[in-house]
């Protein structure tokens, strides 16, 4: 069963930093577009001088917010590497990758709760959400080793495929007589 599109939510923002949802005709602010999203809701935030696209700004505002104010989800590790990536060649590889493992998660989570409705009943969920951290203390170092397995694959692969370009760039290279730049780059 297909998810049903949402329509996007217009938000204007002005310079002076504040935001303007043209649906309601409000001013809102940071935890209202976090409400927006967790509601299911899709976004766009459009600078009004510019008239640019800047949800991608808004959003890390939010998750920013989120990061200082309540429950961090993200450690200093991970933020590392994270901007490790930033510049090299497997940046443009590791946002689809996470989109995927993200993805994967909320639909197992989906499928759990769906599950525990099933089980137990709407009332019962909050009990789904006590039985989802038992299971992911359970089950959460197996998922993480299958998710850090996955990306060892991708990242064997991806190095491969980069020794193969430079092996085909260095034989282009002698074929047309470029000796002197095949040597430079390794030979």
């Amino acid at each position: 069963m297909r998810e049903k599109k949402t329509p996007i939510r217009i938000i204007k923002k002005y310079q002076n930093r504040r935001l303007y949802d043209m649906e309601t005709s409000t001013y809102v602010v940071l935890s209202d577009i976090k409400q927006m999203i967790m509601d299911g809701e899709v976004v766009q935030v459009i600078d009004v001088k510019t008239e640019q696209d800047v949800t991608r700004v808004v959003l890390l505002q939010v998750i920013l917010d989120e990061e200082i104010n309540g429950v961090p989800m993200f450690s200093n590790e991970f933020l590392f590497q994270i901007i490790r990536f930033y510049g090299k060649a497997f940046q443009s590889s590791l946002s689809p990758f996470l989109e995927q493992v993200v993805d994967l998660f909320r639909r197992t989570q989906k499928k759990f709760y769906e599950q525990i409705r099933e089980i137990y009943g709407k009332d019962k969920l909050s009990s789904g959400v006590e039985l989802w951290k038992e299971f992911m203390e359970k089950q959460g170092p197996e998922i993480e080793e299958s998710i850090r397995e996955q990306m060892q694959v991708n990242t064997n692969a991806f190095l491969k495929m980069q020794e193969q370009l430079q092996q085909q760039t260095r034989q282009l290279l002698d074929y047309m007589q470029f000796p002197f730049v095949a040597r430079k780059g390794g030979k």
